[in-house]
């Protein structure tokens, strides 16, 4: 892959970044009103596949009716990963044994996605070979870009235990070692990322896609009170960040587990949309449909969608039709089933044509099932394709 530099970032920002107000010409514009998006994983050489080519992208950007007539599919994508090659080191806080990112990890997640070939060019291209055959999309496709949590301790596992309790371990900034004990200095990376992915769109100038805000990792928030809050204080580093995001115009996302400690308190995070996932698919009745229901509409929060390659079993294989030695996956119809309770419910529930939706799918499984000539393959795509571009909030854009 060919490394991406950030030699122009502080030039970029000491020139007031092409305008009077300090903002990149695409924030100049409101922040966008999200009705769909569909997460992205890369950066970590164990997923297959590793990088992101058109012809893998453009079943994301495309949908294909049972008429073989292409529509836009999703409008936003999150790029994001959880873990750097070697798995010992997490992008987010962790009690299981991995060390914390630091700031060369960090700048891996910006050369990968701003490849000259793959990545954001690869999406470009994509999205501009549609734009050939079907016209050009409704508007630019709309990117959220992922940010690493600034955790307090190099090993978050052993501080906990006494051990390791380095917080000077993040990096430097303008020369100076960051202190991740200290509130500022965690604002300061996730600043520091910030303006180094918007600068690297500024420089890339692509034409059919833009940034349009930044997704915190991190599935729990901690404010006052809580659990271990003095080495989170979430409501000061993710609230400082939302209002930088919000002083660029660029927004600010969050897609938690359902009932996660602070999914209630979006707003005062700062989020401009805070997305449940159900869980309901992973692990069964742990939450009814009326509490999922309640605390969807009770709190304004969109509500994920989620398949896999592996759809929560530990199979190696292709989306929910064949197991490596190509045998019928036994696990294939009651995961179609349960992702079908998804539609069911989002729909006689109200929550369909009334909330965003976003689509979790792991590393591949849309493209699987998108190329799938399983019949039961076939027929969950179309019934996702036709959810996801029927919604009323996408035909009221």
């Amino acid at each position: 892959m060919k490394r991406f530099t950030l030699l122009f970032v502080a030039s970029a920002i000491l020139a007031g970044c092409g305008t009077q107000s300090g903002l990149y010409d695409w924030e100049k514009d409101e922040i966008r009103q999200i009705t769909d998006m569909t997460i992205c994983y890369g950066g970590h050489s164990a997923r297959n596949p590793y990088l992101w080519t058109p012809e893998r992208f453009e079943k994301s950007v495309i949908y294909t009716d049972q008429n073989g007539q292409e529509h836009w599919f999703f409008d936003n994508m999150i790029m994001m990963e959880l873990w750097t090659d070697d798995y010992e080191v997490t992008y987010s806080i962790a009690n299981d044994g991995r060390y914390s990112s630091r700031k060369e990890h960090w700048q891996e997640q910006i050369d990968y996605w701003f490849d000259e070939e793959y990545g954001f060019a690869a999406l470009d291209k994509c999205i501009a070979d549609a734009a050939q055959r079907i016209g050009n999309p409704p508007s630019k496709r709309g990117i959220v870009f992922s940010l690493p949590d600034p955790v307090y301790f190099e090993h978050y596992s052993d501080a906990m235990k006494g051990l390791n309790m380095n917080t000077v371990y993040w990096g430097d900034i303008d020369g100076v070692a960051l202190d991740f004990s200290k509130v500022d200095d965690r604002v300061k990376a996730y600043r520091w990322m910030i303006d180094a992915v918007r600068a690297g769109f500024a420089e890339a100038d692509y034409e059919y896609i833009e940034l349009i805000g930044f997704y915190v990792l991190s599935e729990e928030l901690s404010t006052p009170g809580d659990f271990r809050y003095e080495y989170k204080e979430h409501d000061k580093t993710i609230k400082a960040a939302a209002d930088y995001c919000h002083s660029l115009n660029e927004g600010f996302y969050w897609v938690p587990y359902a009932m996660a400690p602070g999914i209630e308190k979006g707003k005062d995070f700062g989020f401009d949309l805070v997305v449940m996932q159900p869980n309901y698919y992973w692990e069964g009745a742990l939450w009814t449909w009326d509490q999922i229901e309640k605390t969807i509409k009770d709190n304004a929060l969109g509500m994920e969608l989620e398949f896999e390659g592996t759809h929560g079993e530990p199979l190696k294989s292709s989306i929910l039709s064949r197991l490596s030695n190509g045998e019928a996956n036994p696990y294939a119809e009651a995961n179609k089933a349960r992702f079908q309770e998804y539609l069911d419910n989002a729909k006689s529930r109200g929550i369909y044509g009334n909330t965003p939706f976003v689509l979790y799918t792991g590393t591949n499984a849309l493209y699987e099932l998108a190329v799938s000539e399983d019949a039961a393959d076939k027929d969950m795509y179309h019934k996702l394709g036709r959810f996801i571009i029927e919604n009323p909030l996408k035909q009221a854009k």
